[in-house]
């Protein structure tokens, strides 16, 4: 069966990355060092980039007041929204180039290609830590209550990254194949952008739309960050929203692990 076939797979990869967690760090680690080495300013640019849409966008929308029904300060409600989304957009989009990217790794016989994508995501990981952290810093400073319920970013990170391996499988397997889904992919991104509330509040939706909006996965990952961090709001208090977004989270990973599976011998073939 099918998804005997799937379950199978997955436990493997996923007892590779337990026995080979120290190639992975090293990967990551260099993979980080060699994104940000050759910029001036290195580090720099890969916080300031995040936090500078953050500044923009609250100039271009802090006087419209759409963004939230709350007492929450829209400048909170706006960078909260945007750090999960810029996190879920940037690790995407780097990872749909990361096996064209390691392609020189495609001939070792020991080594699984599933990998790559992982790598790209933990380097990914970090900038968005310290990025999390300043937005901590500007939470407090706005005398906004220091809450347990912060604890809880954690989860709908993880959340993020589950999601971003079944899409990643899939779409770095077919960026090999067919180099256009990058663009693809970003004009996706950039709708996602509008589709999600980040600088509207769901709470200004009519139910007729609010249906499909809860259907989008960043929907749930925008809104869980703002939870956690504003409106100390638990996940299972909203049971309805976290049984779709796993269920399409399952559906991801299952179809990227076939796709990546149907791919991976053919790899070779195109590089």
């Amino acid at each position: 069966m099918l998804i005997e076939r799937v379950y199978l797979e997955a436990k493997d990869f996923f007892h590779e990355i337990r026995t080979k967690r120290t190639l992975i760090f090293e990967l990551t680690k260099r993979d980080f060092k060699v994104k940000y080495s050759a910029n001036l300013f290195g580090l720099t640019w890969a916080i300031i980039e995040p936090l500078a849409m953050m500044a923009i966008l609250w100039i271009v929308f802090t006087y419209l007041r759409a963004g939230t029904t709350t007492k929450i300060p829209f400048t909170l409600f706006l960078l909260t929204g945007i750090m999960a989304y810029d996190f879920f957009n940037k690790t995407l989009n780097a990872t749909v180039r990361s096996i064209k990217a390691y392609s020189f790794l495609i001939q070792k016989v020991n080594f699984r290609m599933a990998i790559i994508p992982i790598v790209k995501i933990l380097s990914e990981i970090f900038i968005h830590l310290i990025v999390l952290v300043i937005v901590l810093i500007i939470i407090i400073l706005s005398n906004q209550p220091v809450s347990l319920y912060w604890l809880q970013v954690f989860y709908y990170m993880f959340a993020s990254i589950v999601l971003l391996i079944g899409i990643s499988w899939a779409t770095s397997s077919i960026a090999l194949f067919f180099p256009d889904i990058t663009y693809i992919i970003t004009i996706m991104m950039r709708l996602a952008f509008f589709f999600t509330p980040i600088f509207w509040s769901a709470e200004n939706m009519t139910s007729k739309y609010a249906i499909y909006l809860r259907l989008n996965p960043l929907y749930y990952i925008v809104t869980g960050y703002r939870d956690s961090l504003l409106n100390h709001v638990g996940f299972w208090e909203k049971p309805g929203e976290t049984l779709v977004y796993w269920t399409l989270t399952i559906v991801f990973l299952i179809l990227g692990i076939v796709v990546f599976k149907r791919l991976r011998p053919h790899f070779a073939d195109v590089m």
